[in-house]
Protein backbone atom coordinates (compact mmCIF):
# COMPACT_ATOMS: atom_id res chain seq x y z
CA UNK A 1 0.00 0.00 0.00
CA UNK A 2 2.98 2.50 1.03
CA UNK A 3 4.29 1.88 -2.49
CA UNK A 4 0.95 2.80 -4.20
CA UNK A 5 1.01 6.10 -2.13
CA UNK A 6 5.06 6.74 -3.11
CA UNK A 7 4.30 5.59 -6.70
CA UNK A 8 1.48 8.69 -6.64
CA UNK A 9 3.53 10.85 -5.25
CA UNK A 10 6.59 10.66 -7.14
CA UNK A 11 3.74 10.79 -10.71
CA UNK A 12 2.66 13.86 -9.08
CA UNK A 13 5.77 15.61 -8.46
CA UNK A 14 6.56 14.68 -12.06
CA UNK A 15 3.78 15.84 -13.58
CA UNK A 16 4.76 19.55 -11.54
CA UNK A 17 8.00 19.45 -12.66
CA UNK A 18 7.39 18.57 -16.05
CA UNK A 19 4.63 20.39 -17.65
CA UNK A 20 4.80 23.36 -19.21
CA UNK A 21 4.74 26.93 -17.75
CA UNK A 22 1.26 28.61 -18.44
CA UNK A 23 1.57 30.06 -21.77
CA UNK A 24 -1.60 32.41 -21.32
CA UNK A 25 -0.78 35.63 -20.14
CA UNK A 26 -3.91 37.94 -19.49
CA UNK A 27 -4.12 41.66 -20.16
CA UNK A 28 -6.93 44.14 -19.96
CA UNK A 29 -9.05 44.66 -23.21
CA UNK A 30 -8.88 48.40 -22.77
CA UNK A 31 -5.95 49.90 -21.94
CA UNK A 32 -5.80 54.23 -21.37
CA UNK A 33 -6.15 56.49 -18.73
CA UNK A 34 -8.64 55.80 -15.68
CA UNK A 35 -10.64 58.75 -16.70
CA UNK A 36 -11.50 57.41 -20.35
CA UNK A 37 -12.05 53.98 -18.72
CA UNK A 38 -14.32 55.01 -16.50
CA UNK A 39 -16.29 57.01 -19.42
CA UNK A 40 -16.33 54.18 -21.45
CA UNK A 41 -17.44 52.25 -18.34
CA UNK A 42 -20.50 54.31 -17.91
CA UNK A 43 -21.36 54.81 -21.58
CA UNK A 44 -21.59 51.07 -21.18
CA UNK A 45 -23.68 51.02 -18.30
CA UNK A 46 -26.03 53.58 -20.14
CA UNK A 47 -26.06 51.54 -23.42
CA UNK A 48 -27.02 48.58 -20.94
CA UNK A 49 -29.55 50.07 -19.30
CA UNK A 50 -31.29 51.84 -22.76
CA UNK A 51 -30.07 48.98 -25.68
CA UNK A 52 -32.37 51.07 -27.99
CA UNK A 53 -30.47 54.35 -27.93
CA UNK A 54 -28.96 55.66 -30.54
CA UNK A 55 -27.20 58.23 -28.90
CA UNK A 56 -25.62 55.95 -26.07
CA UNK A 57 -24.55 53.38 -28.95
CA UNK A 58 -23.44 55.98 -30.69
CA UNK A 59 -21.36 57.56 -28.08
CA UNK A 60 -20.36 54.27 -26.49
CA UNK A 61 -18.74 53.80 -30.44
CA UNK A 62 -17.23 57.11 -30.40
CA UNK A 63 -15.36 56.01 -27.31
CA UNK A 64 -14.65 52.52 -28.54
CA UNK A 65 -12.76 53.97 -31.88
CA UNK A 66 -10.72 56.68 -29.44
CA UNK A 67 -9.65 53.56 -27.91
CA UNK A 68 -8.48 51.98 -31.21
CA UNK A 69 -11.18 49.24 -31.24
CA UNK A 70 -12.92 50.13 -34.13
CA UNK A 71 -14.23 46.18 -33.84
CA UNK A 72 -16.55 46.91 -30.88
CA UNK A 73 -17.39 50.13 -32.37
CA UNK A 74 -18.73 48.20 -35.60
CA UNK A 75 -20.52 45.38 -33.17
CA UNK A 76 -22.27 48.72 -30.76
CA UNK A 77 -23.93 50.29 -33.66
CA UNK A 78 -24.63 47.02 -35.74
CA UNK A 79 -28.19 47.13 -34.37
CA UNK A 80 -28.46 50.45 -36.15
CA UNK A 81 -28.21 50.26 -39.23
CA UNK A 82 -30.78 49.84 -40.43
CA UNK A 83 -32.59 53.15 -39.29
CA UNK A 84 -31.18 55.23 -41.75
CA UNK A 85 -29.18 57.42 -39.38
CA UNK A 86 -26.67 59.42 -41.38
CA UNK A 87 -24.48 59.28 -37.93
CA UNK A 88 -24.77 55.57 -37.27
CA UNK A 89 -23.28 55.12 -41.24
CA UNK A 90 -20.72 58.04 -40.39
CA UNK A 91 -19.53 56.13 -37.54
CA UNK A 92 -19.06 52.47 -39.07
CA UNK A 93 -17.63 53.93 -42.62
CA UNK A 94 -14.83 55.14 -40.17
CA UNK A 95 -14.46 51.92 -38.61
CA UNK A 96 -13.92 49.98 -41.42
CA UNK A 97 -11.72 52.91 -42.83
CA UNK A 98 -9.80 52.46 -39.57
CA UNK A 99 -9.58 48.72 -39.82
CA UNK A 100 -8.32 49.33 -43.20
CA UNK A 101 -11.15 47.45 -45.31
CA UNK A 102 -11.73 50.02 -48.07
CA UNK A 103 -14.46 48.14 -49.92
CA UNK A 104 -16.63 47.74 -46.36
CA UNK A 105 -16.11 51.54 -45.68
CA UNK A 106 -16.99 52.95 -48.95
CA UNK A 107 -20.02 50.70 -49.53
CA UNK A 108 -21.21 51.94 -45.48
CA UNK A 109 -20.69 55.77 -46.42
CA UNK A 110 -22.48 55.08 -49.49
CA UNK A 111 -25.57 53.96 -46.95
CA UNK A 112 -24.59 57.38 -44.94
CA UNK A 113 -25.24 59.33 -48.03
CA UNK A 114 -28.81 57.46 -49.24
CA UNK A 115 -29.35 57.86 -45.10
CA UNK A 116 -28.56 61.90 -45.92
CA UNK A 117 -31.06 61.82 -48.89
CA UNK A 118 -33.59 60.68 -47.04
CA UNK A 119 -33.19 62.63 -44.01
CA UNK A 120 -32.75 65.92 -45.46
CA UNK A 121 -30.75 68.63 -45.40
CA UNK A 122 -32.27 69.94 -42.14
CA UNK A 123 -30.96 66.76 -40.63
CA UNK A 124 -27.82 65.67 -42.01
CA UNK A 125 -26.33 69.04 -43.42
CA UNK A 126 -22.82 69.69 -45.53
CA UNK A 127 -20.96 69.28 -43.01
CA UNK A 128 -21.99 65.70 -41.90
CA UNK A 129 -21.70 64.89 -46.12
CA UNK A 130 -18.20 66.57 -45.70
CA UNK A 131 -17.68 63.98 -42.96
CA UNK A 132 -18.56 61.35 -44.69
CA UNK A 133 -16.65 62.22 -47.93
CA UNK A 134 -13.24 62.58 -45.80
CA UNK A 135 -13.88 58.83 -45.09
CA UNK A 136 -15.48 57.86 -48.42
CA UNK A 137 -13.28 59.66 -51.12
CA UNK A 138 -9.87 58.10 -50.12
CA UNK A 139 -11.22 54.64 -49.51
CA UNK A 140 -13.16 54.74 -52.49
CA UNK A 141 -9.52 55.79 -54.32
CA UNK A 142 -7.66 52.46 -52.98
CA UNK A 143 -10.70 50.19 -54.28
CA UNK A 144 -10.54 52.06 -57.14
CA UNK A 145 -6.78 51.23 -57.32
CA UNK A 146 -7.32 48.14 -56.11
CA UNK A 147 -4.79 48.31 -53.11
CA UNK A 148 -4.62 46.71 -50.29
CA UNK A 149 -3.68 48.49 -47.39
CA UNK A 150 -2.43 45.51 -45.32
CA UNK A 151 -0.27 43.77 -47.82
CA UNK A 152 1.15 47.56 -50.25
CA UNK A 153 0.72 50.34 -47.01
CA UNK A 154 3.25 52.89 -48.57
CA UNK A 155 1.37 52.48 -51.61
CA UNK A 156 -1.98 53.23 -50.21
CA UNK A 157 -0.16 55.71 -47.65
CA UNK A 158 0.88 57.52 -51.13
CA UNK A 159 -2.37 57.25 -52.72
CA UNK A 160 -4.66 58.93 -49.75
CA UNK A 161 -2.18 61.29 -48.91
CA UNK A 162 -2.88 62.55 -52.74
CA UNK A 163 -6.80 62.54 -52.32
CA UNK A 164 -6.23 64.04 -49.51
CA UNK A 165 -4.16 66.99 -50.36
CA UNK A 166 -6.04 67.54 -53.97
CA UNK A 167 -9.66 67.64 -51.72
CA UNK A 168 -11.19 71.15 -51.39
CA UNK A 169 -14.22 70.74 -48.65
CA UNK A 170 -16.67 73.07 -51.60
CA UNK A 171 -15.81 69.81 -54.22
CA UNK A 172 -17.01 67.30 -51.50
CA UNK A 173 -20.00 68.83 -50.72
CA UNK A 174 -22.80 67.54 -52.64
CA UNK A 175 -25.41 70.36 -52.12
CA UNK A 176 -22.79 73.47 -52.23
CA UNK A 177 -23.23 75.74 -55.55
CA UNK A 178 -20.46 75.48 -57.81
CA UNK A 179 -18.32 78.39 -58.02
CA UNK A 180 -17.49 79.37 -61.74
CA UNK A 181 -13.79 80.21 -62.33
CA UNK A 182 -13.09 84.12 -62.57
CA UNK A 183 -12.96 85.01 -66.82
CA UNK A 184 -10.04 87.13 -67.95
CA UNK A 185 -11.27 90.34 -69.38
CA UNK A 186 -10.54 90.58 -73.11
CA UNK A 187 -8.49 93.44 -74.42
Amino acid sequence: MTRIVDVIAVAAVAIVLLLPSGSLVAKPALVGDKVELDRIAALEDARFAAPDDVERALALGQAYLRAEHPEWTLETTAAFGARGDHRVHTLRATAWATRLQAAEAVAEAQRGYAACDKEGPKLCDAAARTRLDVVAVPMQALVDAHIDPRTDPRHARETVGGVLHATKAQDLIKDAPKKEPKKEPKK
